[in-house]
């Protein structure tokens, strides 16, 4: 399933895609029970955002199937109009529009290093992004004026967090995968080397485009065997695969929760490979005007625009 938080009216609401259509599954749901044999599959409601619907796990999964299928087979007339949308209709936000948290993987691609000269980690460097940076496909990245020179673009894969994760083994980590999202971690580069740790430099506002999609393990398979991209004005900058990850996502998921509890909706945003713009010559950082677009194999591609001065509010 390809699972989305989109907003109609100015209300974000919980949905899953199918070719250009989103369908809200809390609207679809009380057509779905009526239908013989379906009564009470989920209880009396579901759930309408992205966080309770991870927090609901088990039954629920398979109802948003269940229903995706169900309106993919029927015809989209009146009765279903009132939640099934055209996707160009609709403004797509962050999957996981208020993750608990957003941890970061630095230095966990082999090209990444090899760009700059540096060894491989013999363990997960970890940083984390506030909340408060992400924005949703097609948003602005901005920064107010005066505070930075020096933006930069990282393509990178993330991983949503499906269970309450503690003391997980690597071999039991998919367990606690709900899906795989596309994160850009924007950067201050000035910022992150002045302050000589990188949250600040990396956590302004609007620096954590995501989306456009929450993808199901099931529709991507292996997740380090996926090319990743980013695009600048169409020109490609980034170009590689995951399989250059050095910590692969479960070693990422078993280190972190050796030590702090990951909840259902917490991003672990896994690195970036080579061909940033701080280590290019000459060097490239964005400006107003610009497009970035990052594709990851299987995710889809998230595209936003490069402005200047303040984040506009949502």
């Amino acid at each position: 399933m390809k699972l989305v938080t989109y907003s109609l009216s100015g209300i974000p609401r919980l949905g899953t895609v199918f070719d250009d259509w989103v369908i809200d599954l809390a609207r679809a749901y009380p057509a779905f029970r009526g239908i013989e044999g379906r009564v009470g599959q989920a209880g009396t409601d579901f759930p309408s955002d992205m966080l309770s619907f991870l927090r609901r796990g088990g039954e629920v999964w398979q109802v948003a199937r269940q229903i995706t299928d169900w309106v993919k087979s029927a015809d989209l007339d009146s009765e279903n109009a009132s939640f099934v949308h055209p996707l160009s209709g609709v403004r797509l936000l962050p999957p996981v529009p208020d993750p608990g948290k957003i941890i970061c993987v630095g230095l966990n691609y082999a090209d990444h290093c090899r760009e700059q000269n540096l060894e491989k980690p013999t363990s997960p460097v970890l940083f984390a992004k506030f909340p408060s940076s992400l924005i949703g496909p097609g948003e602005t990245i901005s920064w107010p004026p005066g505070s930075t020179e020096k933006v930069d673009y990282e393509a990178e894969l993330a991983v949503v967090i499906g269970r309450v994760a503690r003391h997980v083994p690597a071999e039991s980590a998919y367990e606690y995968v709900a899906g795989y999202t596309i994160v850009n971690d924007v950067s201050a580069r000035d910022v992150q080397f002045a302050d000589k740790q990188w949250v600040r430099g990396k956590s302004f506002d609007t620096f954590c485009p995501m989306g456009p999609y929450l993808v199901t393990p099931d529709e991507v398979g292996d997740p380090h065997r996926l090319a990743i991209r980013c695009r600048l004005n169409g020109q490609l900058m980034q170009d590689s695969s995951t399989a250059e990850m050095i910590f692969r996502i479960p070693e990422l998921i078993e280190f972190i929760s050796r030590t702090s509890t990951l909840l259902p909706g917490d991003i672990i945003s896994t690195g970036t490979p080579d061909g940033v713009g701080v280590f290019r010559d000459p060097q490239v950082f964005l400006k107003a005007g610009d497009m970035v677009e990052v594709e990851v194999e299987k995710l889809g591609s998230l595209r936003n625009p490069v402005g200047q001065g303040l984040p506009s509010s949502r």
